[in-house]
């Protein structure tokens, strides 16, 4: 797979702060930040070098020349990145507590800790 001219130039800079840094952190005097340096660089690399076998080719992925056509490229292209965009809205809501339920154990205790809040949903309903 071919490497883009811009993906390629990136890679050839890194090598040479690759190499530059390996110098730095293999000398009788680096010190810890040298070396930390190094892993970063070699972490950059390989990104690098993953970003650019990623790449598609530039034949097979033409980019459309009409504004219009554009848009609607970009915009599919997020609708696909995003798919599904979310969970399904719920409906479902608390059923309102009945006479009849009072007497169940949570409505018992619901009313003992605030028995100002029950009296009033009742009297509302």
């Amino acid at each position: 797979m071919p490497v883009p001219d811009p993906m390629q130039h990136e890679l050839e800079d890194l090598e040479q702060k690759l190499s530059s840094a390996r110098e730095a952190a293999t000398a009788p005097g680096a010190t810890e930040k040298d070396k930390a340096d190094l892993k970063l660089i070699e972490q950059a690399y390989l990104a690098a070098e993953q970003k650019a076998r990623r790449a598609p080719d530039s034949g097979s992925d033409h980019q459309p020349t009409d504004p219009k056509k554009k848009l609607d490229k970009k915009l599919d292209d997020a609708l696909k990145g995003t798919f599904p965009g979310s969970d399904p809205i719920s409906f479902v809501e608390a059923a309102p507590v009945k006479e009849e339920d009072h007497s169940l154990p949570d409505i018992k205790l619901a009313e003992q800790q605030a028995p100002g809040k029950t009296k009033a949903a009742r009297k509302s309903k």
